[in-house]
């Protein structure tokens, strides 16, 4: 009699239990979204101020045809008032508010576990005409903002390396010259690559001020003032 060992070893087995777990997987997302959505920022005014938007996703929204590339079935949808969306994380996190250009901008939208209620905005602004409605893509112009962008901050000594590979990198420079920060990009220099420091200082050369006994001696300081 063959026992438990022999029967999960068999190759009838092994595919009956894929095709059950398949059946399953299958069962638990179907009709959810999957990965990148794609949707129309409606309002920016977040009320706790953590950047987050509120949006018309393209699922909801009249605007964009339920079928796409098929003549007069691919006009727009039945229904004038889409619903908005809760008010959507964003990547970065920030405190404040995106720019309010960005209402009316169409955005990539990532979707947690196949539900709407853990998506997440990602990266900047899309033009996607192709993606509306007959007559309603002329409309979409090229977008002129997007949102907020974070760089890495790195301690003085800690930056990564400065290589061909890295050339245009821009990171933020902790405790640098003077101990403040800068703003610093990967560029070539002299056949080699290194950090560049974005100075927001002016090189001036002052003369003396007046001294305790009243004179002014004919001499130049040369100094650097921030601009900031």
């Amino acid at each position: 009699m063959a026992t438990s060992r022999d029967l999960r070893s068999l190759e009838w087995i092994k595919k009956q239990v894929a095709l059950r777990q398949a059946a399953d997987l299958t069962r638990q997302t179907a009709g959810l979204p999957r990965g990148t959505v794609r949707g129309t920022i409606c309002s920016v005014d977040d009320p706790e101020n953590r950047g987050r938007v509120c949006v018309i996703f393209d699922d909801m929204n009249p605007d964009c045809p339920q079928v796409y590339g098929a003549g007069e079935y691919s006009k727009e949808r039945e229904g004038k008032e889409p619903d908005k969306s809760h008010w959507i994380d964003v990547c970065p996190a920030f405190k404040g508010r995106q720019p309010k250009g960005m209402e009316g901008k169409r955005v990539n939208i990532n979707v947690s576990n196949g539900q709407f209620q853990f998506a997440v905005l990602v990266g900047g602004s899309l033009c996607d005409p192709q993606m509306l409605a007959e007559g309603k893509g002329k409309d979409l112009e090229m977008p002129n903002n997007t949102s907020m962008t974070r760089l890495p901050v790195y301690p003085s000594g800690e930056l990564p390396p400065a290589t061909a590979e890295n050339v245009g990198c821009v990171v933020i420079e902790e405790g640098g010259f003077d101990g403040m920060q800068w703003l610093s990009v990967c560029l070539q220099r002299k056949g080699g690559y290194t950090w560049v420091n974005m100075m927001d200082r002016l090189h001036i050369h002052d003369s003396q001020e007046v001294d305790d006994a009243g004179d002014k001696e004919n001499r130049v300081n040369d100094d650097t003032h921030a601009t900031t």
